[in-house]
């Protein structure tokens, strides 16, 4: 079953400037993965026969949906979590912030507060 976790992450502004967040996401394991994969392959393979039965348009949708859905399945297998929102202090204006991101985004990333609209940094935290 996907289990929600947390990261401790190190949030750097464009000064050198340092702060903790938490970063929140989602893990996947193995028997999810594959759940997620055989649902969007379904999904996708059903529209492909609902619209085959649309003048004109089955020539392009059924190719397009027969060919997405093992492409989609193959992304939905190998993505192993899904990036929520990070929380934190923004080290540039010292406010609390919570700032969205896509599932798919890696760290280190860039971004701006979206409290004061400067530019941080959303690092993995170094252990010594």
């Amino acid at each position: 079953m996907a289990s929600k976790e947390t990261l401790t992450i190190d949030i750097q502004d464009d000064n050198n400037n340092s702060a903790e967040g938490t970063m929140n996401y989602t893990a996947f394991n193995p028997a999810d993965r594959t759940t997620r994969a055989i649902t969007i392959l379904a999904i996708c393979w059903v529209l492909a026969g609902v619209t085959l039965f649309i003048p004109i348009a089955h020539f392009f949708l059924v190719p397009a949906f027969l060919i997405a859905g093992p492409v989609m399945a193959y992304s939905r297998y190998k993505q192993t979590d899904a990036k929520e929102n990070v929380e934190g202090e923004c080290p540039r204006h010292n406010g609390h912030f919570t700032l969205k991101l896509e599932a798919t985004d890696k760290l280190p990333k860039w971004a701006y507060c979206p409290e004061c609209d400067g530019a941080i940094q959303l690092v993995t935290k170094k252990t010594v």
